[in-house]
């Protein structure tokens, strides 16, 4: 299984070294390719729709497989559900898509095949990124039968 993972907006140290830690324990399950693009716009002076469609062009270019988004009006899974979930995908490609600070425009979420919540709080993407991330690792280990205790 291929995991393209496509995020929008800059990736601090930090979070770099959280997406090393996991792309290295999620290696044995998925290969991991992370897509960053840069925001489309100055969020400060420019409307966020113009922004978002700006992003969202970018975005729908770097889809390949079965295109998955988080979006907060998504559908909220349990760690049991979204391991489930991963089940059902695991034999295909996927684009898991994490929105920049705008949110993501109406066609790519038209263009997902799923549409799901990490949480009802809004996260920057940098939060989002290694949530999904962890969550990833934890719901392989659940299909594996493997404990996971890290």
């Amino acid at each position: 299984m291929k995991v393209r993972i496509i995020t929008v907006g800059k990736i601090s140290s930090w979070t770099n070294e959280g997406l090393k830690h996991y792309e290295k324990l999620l290696r044995r399950f998925a290969r991991i390719e992370h897509i960053k693009l840069p925001t489309g716009g100055d969020l400060n002076k420019e409307n966020f729709e113009v922004v978002k469609k700006k992003e969202g062009k970018k975005i729908l270019q770097k889809i390949k497989g079965t295109p998955i988004c988080f979006d907060i009006n998504g559908k909220a899974l349990s760690t049991s559900e979204f391991a489930n979930f991963v089940d059902e995908v695991k034999q295909r490609d996927i684009s898991i898509i994490i929105g920049g600070p705008a949110g993501l425009c109406g066609e790519v979420l038209k263009k997902c095949k799923y549409v799901l919540s990490l949480s009802n709080f809004t996260l920057s993407h940098e939060i989002a990124l290694l949530v999904v991330l962890e969550q990833l690792f934890r719901a392989f280990k659940i299909v594996n039968k493997e404990k996971y205790d890290y």
